[in-house]
């Protein structure tokens, strides 16, 4: 892949960071924190996790007052490995506003309501003397029963601009004179089908919209594609004729001027959030994580039934605060969204008992002495019947057989060649198989017993 120029600074700079993890001065603890959770967005089309078009930058000859996600990266911390515990953006959604995974929740698909006996991080927050509200996009979808306690207000809305436009009143609308410090969580829609980039101004040009259709797609394609759930139904339909390859990269466009339009509207929202309370904004904490990725055609169609694959459960994370107040870099290391709750307790430096699940960092940017997972990477769709570990090096799928010590259906894929991710190596390689199989058993039992959270 080749990196334009911008995106090679970021690369470099991204590198000199987690190489020196220098620290200058005193580190700034965050007292304010912002949560953005996004569906649909998917690490792999991220400009700041070196995606070759520039989604999640600033357009050319645009200054975005340092607010582009790119520019948020370059300050902050990213985890390039980042990984859903579930393909259910309500799961996900649950696992990460508590630390407990989906079998702790209760919220297994995209039914169900979070357990009683777990606390969000609202909670938790609000019994530390923080104010909590949150704005929540979920395109007429309703919100998991239970993820709204501790929020006041929590207002569930159809679009991601009436979500910014909602919080964004709330923040220049609030008195932030000698008031408690405050928790803000953002749920947002992402780049979702329909796919369809529209004009966006950025903070530096208020005035000059980006037409993000015209930057980010061929002008000479006459074809079907048009980003449309329509359209990807009757792809997918039953001997619907292969997808060219030209539908297939329009399709790609336009999701990724979709995901720059959302680059485009989040920055406008910083920099209101910035102009409302400046202050606050330098003392805040933000947090940016995906909680699915949306499913892309590929060479000849769109992928069927690969709800677990790294396309959907990989996702970006990213954390930007107040100076030094995290550890800069991009990092590398397996990171399940069981650790954000934890992690955002630790950085506010709110004491939290009982937790066993390990912070990434502390409240002035310090690793912890021992930061490794706690729970492997799985993830499992009750509705198929499947479950997935993923490692460094391979990624294990197995039907439900696997719980019952049956070496039943089980697929092996190695994930560090491009070109055999889907490629089943199970049968050369059955002592990695058996290895990853028991795994998985034992994380269940652990759970069973109580031992794992």
């Amino acid at each position: 892949m080749s990196l334009s120029f911008p995106h090679t600074i970021l690369a470099v700079g991204l590198a000199a960071c987690a190489a020196c993890q220098f620290r200058l001065g005193e580190a700034e603890p965050a007292r304010h924190v912002l949560i953005i959770t996004v569906d649909g967005l998917r690490a792999d089309h991220c400009s700041f996790l070196l995606y070759a078009r520039p989604t999640t930058s600033a357009p050319e000859g645009v200054h975005a007052a340092g607010l582009a996600l790119d520019d948020l990266a370059l300050r902050g911390t990213v985890y390039a490995q980042a990984f859903c515990p579930s393909p259910y953006v309500e799961s996900s959604l649950a696992t990460l506003m508590t630390g407990a995974v989906p079998m702790r929740t209760g919220v297994l698909t995209t039914a169900g309501e979070l357990s009683p006996h777990v606390d969000t991080l609202a909670q938790r927050l609000g019994a530390a003397g923080f104010e909590a509200a949150a704005f929540v996009a979920r395109g007429g979808k309703h919100l998991t029963e239970g993820l709204e306690r501790g929020f006041a207000p929590c207002e569930v809305l159809d679009t991601d601009q009436e979500a910014f436009a909602a919080a964004a009143v709330w923040l220049e609308t609030r008195n932030w004179r000698g008031t408690p410090p405050v928790f803000l969580w953002l749920h947002l829609e992402g780049p979702q089908v329909p796919f369809q980039p529209a004009p966006c101004p950025w903070p530096g040009a208020p005035d000059q919209p980006v037409d993000n259709a015209t930057l980010f797609t061929d002008p000479g394609y006459g074809g079907p594609a048009d980003g449309s759930l329509e359209f990807q139904q009757g792809a997918q339909a039953a001997h619907a004729p292969a997808l060219t390859l030209a539908s297939q990269r329009h399709t790609v466009a336009l999701y990724d001027g979709g995901l720059a339009t959302f680059s485009g509207r989040l920055a406008n929202f910083l920099e209101r959030f910035r102009r409302a309370a400046p202050g606050a904004w330098e003392q805040t904490g933000l947090v940016l994580a995906g909680v699915s990725g949306a499913s892309l055609p590929e060479p000849g169609g769109w992928p069927e039934g690969r709800w677990l694959d790294d396309d959907r459960l990989r996702v970006p994370l990213l954390f930007h605060g107040p100076a030094r107040s995290v550890p800069n870099g991009l990092r590398s290391e397996l990171v399940g969204l069981t650790r954000i709750a934890p992690t955002v307790l630790a950085w506010l430096d709110v004491r939290a008992e009982g937790d066993s699940e390990p912070r990434l960092f502390g409240p002035r940017g310090a690793a912890p002495a021992a930061a490794q997972e706690l729970h492997p990477m799985i993830a499992f769709d009750p509705a198929q019947g499947l479950y997935t570990l993923r490692r460094r090096d391979y990624r294990l799928v197995a039907d439900e057989g696997v719980l019952r010590g049956q070496r039943s259906h089980m697929l092996l894929f190695p994930v560090q060649n491009l070109s055999q991710l889907h490629v089943d190596v199970s049968l050369q390689r059955i002592s990695v198989v058996d290895d990853m199989r028991l795994e998985i058993v034992d994380w269940f039992k652990g759970l069973a017993s109580g031992g794992a959270q």
